[in-house]
């Protein structure tokens, strides 16, 4: 087929035409086509971060909060797919405010050390520590180790970088509350042994502990003259606490009677009833009572509560005990303290 055109110029701006396109076309068949597939990446292939929780209780009455802080803690860690559980520290019945006798908080420390823990949650900072100074320094080393602290009622995270400022205004406060309140418990124990009145009632066997003072338990206070008895008529304590044990008699604590309990019951001031508060005193440092032997104020009560032995038998028996040169445990000291 021949076309005409209507002169030479129309026939190279077609020609030129038709050659662009061509030549587009053959751009488009020369280019490669690259797919990339992206894989879904599976939780289970990241590395989980190893989670433990630290729960602290300083009071016996609050073991079952202790209990729930660590059923939660251990939920919330076992429910997030991202953290691998390691468990639950806990101590309980004792002061924030000396690592030295929170166990297992030096265990969850040496565990962070070993490098076995990413991040540990805890419900706040009292109950972490009530010491600023060993509180911070504690956070830091475990910065250093690139491990955190969540702190739940703060909303903390010593990671972060505001969460050491935050931690140090809050622990501060924290420690002058915990300085206020043992303050304040000082001073309620001190008005209680000015009124003549324990501050907290031992369990002792020939009483119970009702109202304000103690009363005479019969059944038990029978088992107090007849050890008296026993011993005045020269009857050894060691004997004594057979011929108690053989005929079912228990102690306080349903338990049998021993040498040293018997001992204990003949040392024993409150069967004249006299009361001698302050006997022992905590040390924070050493985390346990010790004898008071002039370091606090004793208070010593006259006719607290009805007596079962008499001061004169009482004094007897002191007097044998001293001529036998029967020498006495050191933990007799600690016997019924108040």
């Amino acid at each position: 087929m021949i076309q005409k055109y209507p002169n030479l110029w129309s026939y190279h701006l077609i020609n030129s035409f038709f050659r662009v396109i061509y030549s587009n076309d053959e751009k488009e068949d020369t280019i490669m086509k690259t797919i990339k597939k992206l894989e879904i990446l599976n939780v289970t292939d990241v590395k989980k971060q190893k989670v433990a929780a630290y729960a602290r209780v300083s009071h016996q009455d609050l073991l079952q909060s202790l209990s729930e802080q660590i059923s939660y803690y251990s939920k919330v860690i076992q429910n997030n797919p991202s953290w691998e559980y390691v468990g639950v520290y806990f101590d309980n019945s004792v002061s924030g405010r000396n690592t030295k006798n929170r166990k297992e908080y030096l265990r969850l420390i040496d565990d962070c050390r070993k490098g076995k823990i990413d991040i540990i949650l805890t419900k706040s900072i009292s109950r972490f520590g009530r010491n600023t100074i060993e509180l911070l320094e504690i956070i830091r080393e475990l910065k250093k180790l690139n491990i955190g602290v969540q702190f739940e009622k703060e909303n903390i995270d010593t990671l972060t970088t505001d969460g050491e400022l935050l931690l140090t205004l809050l622990a501060a406060v924290s420690e002058e509350e915990s300085k206020a309140i043992g303050s304040n418990v000082r001073w309620s124990v001190k008005k209680k042994f000015e009124q003549g009145l324990p501050h907290s009632p031992q369990p002792i066997l020939g009483y119970r502990w009702i109202g304000d003072s103690y009363k005479i338990e019969e059944s038990e206070a029978d088992i107090i003259r007849k050890i008296y008895e026993l011993y005045l008529s020269g009857t050894k304590p060691t004997q004594i606490s057979r011929i108690l044990n053989d005929e079912g008699k228990r102690t306080r604590r349903g338990e049998k009677f021993s040498r040293l309990a018997i001992y204990r019951i003949l040392s024993q001031e409150t069967y004249t009833g006299k009361l001698i508060l302050q006997k022992t005193f905590n040390v924070k440092e050493k985390g346990r009572s010790v004898k008071n032997t002039g370091e606090r104020t004793m208070y010593i009560v006259e006719n607290a509560h009805e007596a079962i032995i008499s001061q004169e038998i009482f004094n007897k028996v002191q007097e044998i005990k001293k001529q036998g040169n029967l020498k006495t445990p050191q933990t007799w000291c600690l016997a019924m303290g108040h």
